[in-house]
């Protein structure tokens, strides 16, 4: 009754983020939704952040830059196609821009998962839990249901060692280490199949 009590408290009209109670083996995560055009801003937002602290995929001192990364999310929440530069050219690979949502409100976190063609493995290119959710499990549940989303294929993330929240919400979605390049930047991958 009180645990009853408590949930009812924590999630009525408070927008503080639930406590961890349910990490691992409890309900199965939120589902992911398509991101929304409007939801592209937070993004970059999370990117520079990143960016800031040398954790980003893409520099965004550029102006021209961050243009070519807002088209090519827009082009990816409206065509589901990722555009990628290979070889001087650009390529478009199959794109998703997935949102970790409760209700209405803007994201809780965002993941960016792209792949050449239907044989290929998804990549993560970019995933963030917005601040005021971090430390609550969000990062885990994210990938959970990124794996859910994008499942029967494997999927694979490259990022920094330094980013040890990312890598223990990796790890605790099932993902695990390949190897770590020179670069101290860590590879890591979730099979395909999985125990739910």
């Amino acid at each position: 009754m009180l645990t009853k009590l408590k949930q009812l408290f924590t999630s009525s009209g408070s927008h503080q983020p639930a406590t961890r109670h349910k990490r691992q083996g409890g309900k199965q995560s939120r589902p992911l939704v398509d991101a929304r055009n409007e939801d592209i801003d937070s993004f970059i937002e999370a990117v520079y952040q990143a960016d800031a602290k040398g954790r980003s995929p893409w520099v965004l001192r550029d102006s021209s830059v961050l243009e070519t990364l807002r088209r090519a999310l827009e082009f990816t929440v409206h065509r589901g196609l990722w555009l990628q530069r290979e070889e001087g050219q650009v390529a478009h690979w199959q794109g998703r821009l997935l949102a970790l949502r409760h209700g209405e409100g803007p994201p809780l976190g965002m993941v960016l998962a792209c792949r050449p063609d239907d044989e290929a493995a998804w990549q993560l290119r970019f995933f963030y839990i917005s601040q005021e959710w971090k430390g609550s499990g969000h990062g885990t549940r994210l990938l959970m249901a990124v794996r859910r989303s994008l499942s029967g294929v494997p999927l694979q993330t490259r990022l920094p060692m330094v980013c040890h929240s990312a890598i223990d919400s990796l790890e605790a979605a099932g993902f695990t280490r390949q190897y770590v390049d020179a670069f101290d930047v860590a590879c890591y991958e979730a099979p395909a199949k999985w125990d739910e």
